[in-house]
């Protein structure tokens, strides 16, 4: 199961990858820089992945998953469906508001961790992620579909 994820993650990584190749330089460097080691890791993870799975009944392994008795793949499914919703936070309402927004979904209600504490920390992130692209990089992150329409940008 884990070379599945693993081949899913590549291929999120790869779809990215290729779509920020289409970007000007400047917009394009920090997402480029941030890709290309990820997938190095990813290869390296894949082949790791490959020769463990040559010891594995792959039989028994689908049964338990169809099943819904295997561990390792439903905490898979779980990630997935995380990283899911970030892109679809991000999509709508931008990086900093969806970052913030799933750290306090994840940090409140998943770890059950204070209010002020969760609310603190996302805030506290996404103002470092903030200043560092915004006036470390320079490269303005995606501001959402929202404001785009408030700005009257309707070819979204």
């Amino acid at each position: 199961m884990e070379l599945y994820f693993i081949v899913v993650v590549g291929l999120i990584v790869a779809a990215a990858f290729i779509s920020a190749s289409s970007y000007e330089f400047v917009s394009a460097r920090t997402p480029i820089v941030i890709m290309v080691p990820l997938m190095i890791l990813i290869g390296v993870q894949f082949v790791r992945a490959k020769k463990a799975s040559r010891s594995v009944d792959v039989r028994s392994v689908l049964s338990t998953v169809t099943k819904g008795d295997n561990k390792t793949f439903n905490r898979a499914v779980g990630f997935i469906g995380w990283m899911v919703l970030l892109l679809a936070l991000i999509v709508v309402a931008g990086h900093y508001v969806g970052i913030a927004a799933l750290m306090f979904i994840l940090l409140k209600f998943v770890s059950k961790e204070e209010m002020f504490f969760s609310l603190a920390l996302s805030a506290g992130v996404t103002l470092v992620i903030f200043m560092l692209f915004e006036l470390g990089f320079d490269v303005e992150l995606h501001r959402g579909a929202i404001f785009k329409i408030w700005a009257g940008d309707a070819g979204l």
